[in-house]
């Protein structure tokens, strides 16, 4: 019987998900890692751009070591052995090469993500982080049941000098509210169904930004803080850990493996 990688990698997966995760006495204890990626170019500018090449070999190794990569809202659904075996990627910024070079691979591996966009910049060409998603895009990924578009603000991600935010946390937290209800107001009508992630632009917010999302429907809220998703723990701050390009396999896996 000759075996394709892909289906070795499938048999592999199916063995180490059935014996890896132990089945008593992880129930309070299953930590799940969050994943953040940015952009996947062949040509890396910035820290936070990965090589597609290092993607799809962390995307392997996750196949092939028995993790599934799962939505927010089913984590509390999973039993602590899968729980145990469970990790969430997300993208923020809505960078058009999630097309070109991530989708392919999640729906080759049945893997789900989560993409948060900005609002303001779905359809543009000539973003801050060029381009971006098309809505056309986004209602794609959203029927294809593996991915979940989130909200990066509506027009709040802006830039000062260099690569910091140009509005101080009380200004930005004076327009959150008006902002977040045109994401939601807009993403409803694209897409035909409530916005519940919302990931914070530069990872700045407070308990003020928290409850104004709150109000305004949002129930995951994603964080770049360094850490792990407990099941059944906080939403209103997720930990994620950011895969920037000098992550490397190793990096990844003691990650992944609540090693760091």
């Amino acid at each position: 019987m000759n075996l394709t990688r892909r289906q070795f990698l499938k048999f592999s997966g199916a063995a180490v998900l059935s014996l890896a995760v132990p089945r008593h006495g992880q129930a309070q204890a299953v930590r799940i890692p969050v994943l953040l990626y940015h952009d996947l170019s062949i040509h890396p500018g910035e820290e936070e751009t990965v090589m597609p090449s290092a993607f799809a070999s962390q995307m392997e190794w996750l196949y092939g070591m028995g993790y599934r990569a799962v939505s927010f809202e089913e984590i509390d659904s999973l039993d602590a052995d899968r729980a145990g075996r469970a990790v969430i990627i997300t993208f923020d910024d809505g960078p058009a090469s999630f097309m070109d070079h991530a989708f392919p691979l999640l729906a080759e591996y049945g893997f789900k993500a989560t993409v948060t966009v900005i609002g303001n910049q779905v359809d543009s060409v000539a973003s801050s982080h060029d381009p971006s998603l098309s809505w056309d895009e986004c209602r794609f990924l959203v029927k294809s049941g593996l991915v979940e578009i989130g909200c990066h603000t509506n027009a709040l991600h802006v830039w000062g000098k260099g690569s910091s935010p140009a509005l101080t946390l009380a200004a930005f937290n004076e327009k959150l509210g008006k902002d977040l209800a045109a994401f939601r107001d807009r993403y409803r009508r694209e897409l035909g169904r409530p916005a519940t992630v919302l990931a914070w632009p530069y990872g700045r917010y407070d308990s003020t930004s928290i409850e104004i999302a709150k109000q305004e429907g949002f129930r995951y809220l994603l964080t770049s803080n360094r850490g792990y998703l407990e099941r059944g723990g906080d939403r209103s701050a997720v930990p994620r850990w950011s895969v920037n390009h000098d992550a490397d396999l190793l990096a990844f896996r003691n990650h992944i493996e609540r090693r760091t």
